[in-house]
């Protein structure tokens, strides 16, 4: 189990050069920046290897992009400020190339809604099959624990670790929250997206995580759920596998045996 669950992180040493691009630059639709996200589309004549790289500061968080003209939603979770948008084009091995930019300013009333967005890493709509299933589990609750603890033990009771998905995997593999609800299988960042997706969809600010955990050999993802006004650490795809083992654990984990490396 432990080598076994992990995410797909993505690494990837930019080095810029110079690269003719295409007229039509990328777009940028800054209509939800007051929410902590911005949406990126790129429409390229031929398939072309994108990436929209944030940065703020010192901290980036870089992800793939479609060149198709999809149009994609990705977070600004790094605080208020001033925030870089960057689109990128592979120039051939780990080279990049600036094709557009875009500097935003970030000014949240309440920091935490940035983790109630639909993003990449969480992609969720009202309309979709775990979405509706979220609500009706939930029901008439009103707090915030009941609401989130029955999601939790729906995914721990219901959910398997796929294991045979680990070799299928590259760096550029997303969570599909519908195929993960449907299967009822998946890797930690299925897990990880799909709890995070339900509890978004009910207001609770939720984070999806990666890094490094006692519990896991190797790179992990978990959330972290705003509860009664604390973040708290919850492990899903491990709790699955404690529980289906007859191994003794508790819902909220010890922050100490968690390293975070990004969040969403």
């Amino acid at each position: 189990m432990r080598k076994g669950i992990w995410a797909v992180v993505l690494v990837c040493l930019l080095i810029l050069i110079p690269l003719e691009s295409e007229a039509a630059g990328a777009a940028f639709d800054t209509s939800d920046v007051d929410r902590g996200v911005i949406h990126v589309s790129y429409k390229a004549s031929q398939p072309r290897q994108l990436k929209v790289m944030v940065t703020k500061g010192q901290e980036r968080y870089t992800y793939d992009l479609k060149s198709d003209g999809t149009v994609e939603s990705f977070p600004l979770q790094m605080g208020d400020g001033s925030y870089k948008i960057d689109v990128l084009q592979n120039a051939g091995g780990t080279r990049y190339t600036f094709l557009d930019s875009k500097t935003v300013q970030v000014k949240l009333e309440d920091p935490n809604s940035v983790f109630l967005n639909s993003v990449q890493e969480i992609n969720w709509s009202r309309e979709d099959p775990p979405i509706l299933k979220s609500g009706e589990l939930v029901g008439n609750k009103e707090e915030t624990r009941p609401k989130v603890t029955t999601i939790y033990e729906y995914m721990i009771q219901n959910y398997t670790y796929d294991y045979d998905k680990i070799p299928t995997l590259t760096a550029a593999y997303k969570p599909n929250i519908i195929q993960t609800y449907f299967e009822k299988k998946g890797i930690c960042y299925d897990y990880s997206s799909l709890m995070a997706a339900m509890k978004r969809s009910d207001g609770i600010p939720t984070k999806l995580v990666k890094g490094y955990t006692k519990h896991v050999d190797g790179y992990h993802a978990w959330n972290e759920v705003l509860l009664d006004g604390e973040w708290v650490i919850i492990d899903s795809t491990v709790d699955a596998v404690y529980r289906q083992g007859g191994t003794n654990f508790t819902m909220v984990k010890n922050p100490s045996e968690f390293t975070k490396v990004y969040e969403y």
